[in-house]
C-alpha cells in the first residue's frame, strides 16, 4: 500500500499537476506563487507569498544538508574498508562538497553530463556485485 501511495502521489501530483505549471518556460515555487498571484485576490495572494518564501526556504535548507549528509556518510564509508582514512574523513568531505557547490554554479546541465555516466556505471556494479550475491547465496 505504501508503494502505490507514493507511486500515485508521484504520478498524480508532481507528473500531471506540478510539470504542467509553467511561467514562461520557469518552474519552481516562484514560478507557481506568480502564475497564483495574476488570478488571484489580495488575500490569497499574501497567503501564497508567505507559502512560497516558507517553501523556498525548506528548498534552499534542503539543497544545502542533503549534499554534506551525503558526501559524508558515503566518506564514513572508507572507515569500513580502511581505519588510515579515519583522520581524513572531515578533510575529504570538504573538499568534495567545495567542489561540488563550486562546479555547481556551472549549471545543471553540465553536472548532468559529467555526473551521469558516473551514476551508470556505479549502478551497474551494484547490481552486477548484487547479482552475483543473489546467485552465489538463493537463501538470502
Amino acid at each position: 500500500m505504501i508503494i502505490w501511495s507514493l507511486l500515485l502521489v508521484i504520478c498524480l501530483k508532481y507528473v500531471t499537476f506540478v510539470m504542467a505549471a509553467d511561467n514562461e518556460g520557469e518552474g519552481g515555487i516562484f514560478a507557481l506563487y506568480e502564475l497564483v498571484s495574476e488570478k488571484g485576490s489580495r488575500r490569497k495572494t499574501t497567503f501564497m507569498l508567505i507559502a512560497t518564501m516558507l517553501g523556498g526556504a525548506l528548498l534552499y535548507g534542503d539543497g544545502v544538508i542533503t549534499p554534506a549528509i551525503s558526501v559524508l556518510s558515503a566518506i564514513e564509508g572508507l572507515d569500513v574498508a580502511t581505519s588510515a582514512a579515519r583522520g581524513y574523513t572531515t578533510y575529504i568531505a570538504c573538499i568534495i562538497l567545495l567542489g561540488l557547490f563550486a562546479f555547481q554554479s556551472s549549471g545543471t546541465d553540465k553536472i548532468g553530463r559529467l555526473f551521469g555516466p558516473v551514476m551508470l556505471v556505479w549502478f551497474l556494479v551494484i547490481g552486477i556485485f548484487g547479482l552475483i550475491s543473489a546467485v552465489g547465496n538463493p537463501e538470502v
